[in-house]
């Protein structure tokens, strides 16, 4: 490319983004256009890119962040609350030896920047759920008297007073009907955008049944790999190319995925335990389930017999409406997301 070219294009880009020119560069980038057609080429497609509509962002764009922030938020108030309780502590011998803070490099202007950066968060989550009351707040450290001696009863996130059996939250009401959901791999995903070009999500990897939501008969329809790489895929629907997103929550920092085991064929069904455990009888999860801990949101967890946590949780039924269970009348397992 020769020097004109360059300065020309220089010129013509900047003049397209509103930066300033001189009148002397934007009579000569004028002049330039005029005889080469490499750089009218160039000129032209800054404007077809200009006149391009801007990208919305997607509605779940919210939810993730504010799941993420809830996440970053359950860690730091855990690393806290230990640090506080080990500060309570007599001082004894020990045969264990103390680990380094994960966040030791936090020191002097450095910590105080990263408080800065996590209160800025805090606002914008607390303007984002005013606006929207779409995710509760996970739970924190709380106090309160017992009612039989008025002592206090100190009951953290994620932690069960010793010797005493955690409270199971009351169930929310299901709605009459489940969100739209359909089974892959036997995992659980929701509609997300329509997408402009469908020729972007290559190759098949496999098939879904559903009849959406009609009431015709559910029939097998490609499932494509998506652009995305969060675990999304793309089914094309009566309405397009349609992006469906995994149904996610949030446990220590991963990704766990609704998994599935009955059919699901059309919206509007609700997903139940896989088939390799048996339903509770009570409200406490047994015999199939103890009572292990919260998610990033709050939510009472549950391990199976047999299963490490890391591999799988379940959740009770009734959670709220705005959690990713969406008030689920049966109980759910989780499992650590698979990129398909």
């Amino acid at each position: 490319m020769e020097m004109d070219c360059i300065r020309t294009q220089a010129s013509v880009s900047a003049l397209h983004d509103g930066e300033h020119v001189t009148d002397e560069n934007a009579e000569a980038a004028r002049d330039h256009l005029t005889e080469c057609e490499q750089c009218r080429t160039f000129e032209d497609d800054l404007e077809a890119l200009q006149a391009l509509p801007v990208p919305a962002a997607p509605p779940e764009l919210i939810g993730r962040v504010m799941v993420a922030i809830a996440s970053l938020a359950a860690e730091r108030a855990e690393e806290q609350k230990t640090a506080t309780l080990s500060e309570q502590q007599p001082a004894g011998p020990t045969d264990v030896e103390p680990s380094e803070p994960r966040f030791a490099w936090l020191n002097g202007k450095v910590r105080w920047g990263a408080y800065g950066a996590l209160a800025t968060a805090a606002v914008a989550v607390v303007v984002v759920v005013a606006l929207s009351g779409r995710v509760p707040a996970p739970q924190t450290a709380g106090v309160s008297e017992t009612a039989a001696t008025g002592a206090p009863d100190l009951t953290f996130s994620g932690k069960a007073p010793a010797g005493a059996a955690p409270a199971v939250p009351a169930p929310t009401p299901a709605p009459a009907r489940a969100p739209d959901y359909l089974l892959f791999r036997d995992h659980v995903y929701s509609p997300g955008s329509l997408l402009a070009d469908s020729t972007v999500a290559t190759p098949s990897i496999g098939t879904v049944t559903t009849a959406f939501n009609r009431a015709s008969a559910p029939e097998q329809i490609s499932a494509l790999r998506s652009p995305l790489t969060d675990g999304s895929i793309v089914v094309p629907g009566p309405d397009g190319a349609r992006l469906y997103e995994p149904v996610v929550r949030m446990f220590t920092s991963v990704r766990y995925q609704l998994a599935a085991g009955n059919v699901i064929q059309r919206f509007g069904e609700w997903p139940e335990l896989p088939v390799r455990f048996q339903a509770p009888t009570s409200p406490d999860g047994s015999p199939t389930f103890v009572i292990a801990g919260v998610d990033a949101l709050g939510v009472q967890t549950y391990t199976a017999k047999g299963v490490p946590q890391s591999q799988g949780f379940a959740v009770a039924p009734g959670t709220p409406g705005t959690d990713p269970a969406a008030s689920n009348p049966n109980w759910t397992w989780w499992e650590p997301i698979q990129v398909p």
